[in-house]
């Protein structure tokens, strides 16, 4: 992917991925539905399927197939864990935009913000696919890093990701002003733990206000530049 080059390099902007930038979720819960059946498990609901979309792979795996995991201990788990992660990302990555929709004014948002800052993807997605989905949607040109779930030690809501993007694009523990715009709790927890401005992304997946509470409420992105000041 093209490193973005935006003229105004003063500002790091960390942009969620799932219910901010797009809905998966149609995308997502097909891949558990196509890959139960391949694995010979029976249908689940999609109303058991459904919560289980937005709280990090590892959850996704182990909630949705939940009888790879029963009665398995210690090298039994790590092997089941491998065997659904590789399947559902081999048929994910295969459809990985088929009902994939960006969110109405979302494109212009991107294009506005990478204009004046830098931007970083920042997702619990694992990195490769979120790459293959910001590709397929078109905008993975305004993005100079992406940090998804598997890019490093940690995830969301540590800011170990954001530390390392920030030190890459900066330097080592430089001083910059950050933001992060997400729709979930996690993303208001690593914006302070961080000590970027929250703003919450009101037309994402979480329809409750977060805790820890946001520094800005966004109700569509169309309102995301007027209220950052750019």
């Amino acid at each position: 992917m093209p490193e973005a080059d935006p003229p105004h390099e003063a500002l790091l902007v960390f942009i969620d991925l799932d219910g901010t930038i797009e809905d998966s979720r149609a995308d997502m819960a097909d891949a558990v539905f196509q890959v139960r059946h391949k694995l010979d498990l029976p249908e689940l609901p999609l109303s058991v399927i459904d919560p289980n979309l937005n709280r990090g792979m590892e959850h996704l795996y182990r909630n949705c197939f939940p009888e790879l995991f029963e009665n398995a201990e210690g090298n039994e788990q790590r092997a089941a864990l491998e065997r659904v992660k590789q399947a559902y990302e081999a048929h994910y990555g295969a459809h990985i935009a088929d009902r994939t929709r960006m969110y109405a004014g979302v494109p212009e948002m991107l294009a506005g913000l990478a204009g004046r800052a830098r931007l970083v993807c920042f997702t619990n997605k694992p990195e490769a696919l979120s790459r293959l989905l910001l590709e397929a949607l078109g905008v993975s040109q305004h993005f100079a890093l992406i940090m998804g779930g598997d890019s490093c030690p940690e995830s969301k809501p540590s800011t170990l990701p954001m530390k390392i993007a920030r030190d890459r694009l900066y330097g080592a523990g430089a001083t910059v002003p950050a933001i992060m715009i997400g729709d979930s709790a996690g993303d208001m927890r690593a914006a302070r733990d961080f000590g970027a401005r929250a703003i919450w992304a009101a037309w994402g997946y979480a329809k409750a206000a977060p805790d820890p509470a946001p520094d800005a409420v966004a109700g569509s992105p169309s309102q995301v530049l007027g209220l950052l000041g750019l």
